[in-house]
């Protein structure tokens, strides 16, 4: 699917206003490389999930195709703050945003990219701009390519058309093909810093749209990912989030059908594909804060703070490969969502001391 889109992810919006926080040595290189002339074909912005990639990407797009490259004055005078905050707004005859097609009738994204997006991508990209400025295509994300569609993608790479640029969103590089990989220039981005999320909380309760009670566990326990702190904005989310922390915090003795029963009242939450807002996404982000000993549990018999770190760590590989099982496969949610409790409880149930 090809289309005009608007991402916020790792920017505050206030009074009408966006600014993208955190990234400033990623923000500082591609600034460099525009104003140098020094743009490749293509960018892979490759990083962890949540952080802002994507907005990054717009924020690119909307500079880049709002300049004329014939007058090389008009690059030099655009700053750190361009970048953060684009005074334009997108020039849709120049930007596309590329991402998997909507199926209306089965409510979900479909699984991949296709090929048929790729060749609508390629008859836009093949009318040359009028007024010198840049092309932007974001892909987002680039692993939903599927074979087909990457070869398609591979083809253009290698004789892209003049002043055209593709910013290849990632999550998990490994699984873009090698040769697209080779024709990119890699821009690494890591997850944030409290500090910086700590600014995106401070903006949104200026700007009346956060919670000040809610601050230090929204930092704490959204893991550097401003796409679960976001959620904290949801107070339904919320409500759910603490609820399932007290059932977990209780293990070895864990209430599964107390769990269940909430979730099942919440089926957004239950069924849900969202990676972070979904029963799958609150069970990880909470083994994470007790992997990083962010949270411990009730009990403070039975277990070493370092054994339960160890345990919780472990977990959140198994209930993450459980997570992407039952999307594969279709799994029943409730069921899929039981056995990972099931899981969790089994394994604290073997380490608690004798």
């Amino acid at each position: 699917m090809i289309k005009k889109e608007t991402h916020t992810l790792g920017m505050s919006s206030n009074q009408g206003t966006s600014f993208l926080f955190g990234h400033d040595e990623q923000i500082n290189f591609l600034l460099d490389r525009i104003k140098t002339s020094q743009i490749p074909n293509a960018w892979l912005f490759h990083g962890p999930m949540g952080v802002g990639k994507a907005s990054l990407a717009l924020n690119v797009g909307k500079v880049l195709s709002n300049i004329n490259f014939s007058k090389k004055n008009n690059v030099m005078y655009i700053s750190e703050e361009d970048i953060r905050s684009p005074k334009t707004t997108v020039n849709i005859n120049n930007v596309f945003y590329c991402r998997r097609r909507w199926d209306e009738k089965k409510k979900l994204f479909q699984k991949y990219i296709s090929i048929e997006d790729i060749r609508e991508l390629t008859k836009k990209f093949s009318l040359s701009s009028t007024d010198n400025s840049y092309k932007v295509c974001i892909v987002d994300t680039t692993e939903d390519l599927n074979i087909s569609a990457s070869n398609s993608l591979l083809k253009i790479l290698e004789e892209p058309p003049k002043n055209t640029l593709f910013i290849l969103v990632s999550n998990n590089q490994q699984s873009i093909l090698p040769t697209i990989l080779s024709r990119c220039q890699k821009v690494v981005f890591q997850r944030l810093n409290k500090k910086d999320l700590r600014d995106i909380c401070t903006s949104f309760v200026k700007g009346n749209q956060f919670d000040q009670s809610i601050d230090a566990s929204a930092v704490t326990s959204c893991d550097g990912s401003v796409r679960k702190l976001l959620n904290f904005l949801d107070k339904d989310y919320i409500k759910i989030f603490n609820s399932m922390k007290t059932l977990l915090l209780d293990l070895p003795n864990l209430n599964k059908r107390k769990a269940i029963t909430l979730l099942s009242g919440n089926k957004d939450y239950l069924s849900s594909n969202d990676p972070d807002k979904s029963a799958f996404g609150i069970l990880l982000r909470l083994l994470s804060s007790l992997a990083k000993k962010e949270i411990t549990l009730n009990t403070d018999t039975n277990f070493f703070n370092d054994d339960i770190a160890l345990i919780a760590a472990h977990l959140y590989s198994q209930i993450s490969l459980l997570r992407y099982e039952s999307l594969e496969y279709n799994l029943e949610s409730k069921k899929a969502v039981l056995l990972a409790l099931n899981t969790i409880e089994l394994a604290f149930a073997k380490h608690k001391k004798k």
